[in-house]
């Protein structure tokens, strides 16, 4: 089976297969070594036995042998750097330590170099902004906090934090929102406006010298819905000195029960009961559906 040799006990497993293979490799070479030498010394003893048989053949034959003698000294290729490779090479160790610091300070920096079982911020000797205490502001923290703030605020093109203009004027906090809240501010608008849009007009009519009619003649409001306007304005009118009048006798009835006199007997005056469009309907009175 093809899982068998997966298994650590049988016999054909991938390291033992690798281990024979290794074993038949260093076999094989060792062969070939003991042939390469028994060769060498073959050739060797036939070469001496034909200079014997020479020898001897020279000497029957009355010839004087002249022996050389053979220099043991070996020929090496010319090396022109011998005394810069066997030289001793010393460096600078203070210059290599500085090297090493600042390259283990990036390191740490960084968060690349950390020992076992330490945490970049163990590393760098920080802490993050959820384990401090908070100060009574943030830029009275100490250096051991991360930068976390700082690079969450907006800066200007020079680095430095950008500063925010605070809407103060004249002790008023929010003056900005509150004169853009104000509704007599926008009435204020709306008026000058209005007065530009007449002064438009009345030059548009000025030109006009062919006898044509002019775009506010064209656009006149019909008389009954400025009959309407007046009614309703009328109405309202009314409404308000009636909540003026109930509210002055109430204030007077305050005061003459704080001051211990005593009430007068006359009711408060009573408001026309108006008719509500529909039933349950809230405040009737104030609504300006029920009056028109």
């Amino acid at each position: 089976m093809n899982i068998l040799p997966k298994k650590r006990w049988h016999v054909r497993t991938k390291e033992n297969i690798a281990r024979v293979r290794k074993d038949e490799a260093e076999a094989a070479e060792k062969e070939r070594q003991e042939k390469l030498r028994i060769e060498i010394a073959d050739k060797e003893a036939r070469l001496q036995l034909l200079k014997q048989k020479s020898k001897q053949k020279l000497k029957e034959l009355d010839v004087k042998i002249i022996e050389k003698e053979i220099s043991s000294t070996k020929l090496d290729h010319i090396n022109l750097f011998a005394d810069l490779e066997h030289s001793v090479t010393t460096t600078n160790k203070e210059h290599d330590l500085e090297v090493k610091e600042k390259k283990e300070e990036y390191e740490k920096k960084i968060g690349y170099l950390t020992y076992l079982g330490q945490d970049t911020n163990e590393a760098q000797k920080k802490k993050n902004w959820y384990e401090v205490l908070p100060d009574a502001s943030r830029y009275s923290r100490s250096s051991e906090i991360k930068d976390t703030y700082d690079k969450l605020v907006l800066k200007d093109s020079d680095g430095k934090p950008k500063s925010k203009e605070l809407d103060i004027k004249d002790g008023e906090v929010c003056w900005k929102t509150k004169q853009k809240l104000d509704p007599m501010n926008a009435f204020k608008k709306y008026c000058s406006q209005k007065k530009k849009s007449d002064t438009r007009e009345d030059a548009r009519n000025s030109s006009d010298l062919h006898g044509k009619k002019s775009y506010k003649e064209q656009k006149k409001v019909p008389s009954d819905k400025k009959d309407d306007k007046l009614t309703k304005l009328e109405k309202l009118r009314e409404a308000r000195l009636k909540r003026e009048q109930q509210e002055r006798y109430r204030t007077e009835v305050f005061l003459k029960k704080l001051g211990g006199s005593d009430i007068p007997s006359e009711e408060q005056p009573k408001s026309a009961k108006v008719k509500a469009k529909y039933n349950s309907q809230f405040n009737p009175e104030l609504a300006r559906q029920n009056y028109k």
